[in-house]
């Protein structure tokens, strides 16, 4: 059973292996389990890693779209860029504004291990970008400056202080 882990967890700082269709686990209930956990606690896109498991998936749900179940993920094109605030299922009440893309395309497989491409573009890409940078070993906090982290950092306490009340 998969469960959503939180941000001192070394499984998050870890590049992940690709999935193989032949030999993991089964993908369509991989995927259901997944977009469970990522609708349970109000996410936009979830990666493998962030629930427990060592292998290349994210879901993601574009606005307007069911959830996408994205194995072994790989960003083929990109352009433009955009600076807004993202946050993290694994770093809950923390808040940066970070760099991405504007515009990507993404080739993937599906559950069925039928290859896909898409081309997402605001907020959607940005999501897909977070979740990608998940199976690298790479969470949003390193992506921005001591200082702004620091800031962060601190609203965060504000916010869940505030929630505690």
């Amino acid at each position: 059973m998969l469960k959503l882990l939180k941000e001192n967890d070394p499984l998050l700082t870890q590049q992940l292996e690709k999935f193989d269709f032949a030999s993991d686990t089964d993908p369509v209930a991989l995927e259901a389990e997944m977009i469970k956990i990522m609708k349970d606690n109000y996410g936009m896109g979830i990666a493998a890693n962030q629930v427990g498991f060592d292998r290349r998936v994210i879901i993601v749900q574009p606005k307007g779209s069911e959830p996408i179940g994205m194995f072994n993920p790989e960003i083929t094109d990109s352009n433009g860029s955009c600076s807004d605030e993202e946050g993290c299922l694994s770093f809950p009440g923390l808040f940066i504004k970070v760099e991405r893309f504007d515009t990507i395309t993404v080739k993937y497989l599906d559950r069925n291990n039928n290859s896909c491409t898409i081309t997402l573009s605001g907020m959607d890409a940005k999501c897909v970008q977070h979740e990608i940078d998940h199976l690298d070993g790479i969470c949003f906090i390193t992506r921005v400056s001591k200082l702004k982290l620091d800031l962060a950092r601190k609203r965060q306490r504000k916010l869940l202080n505030g929630r505690a009340k």
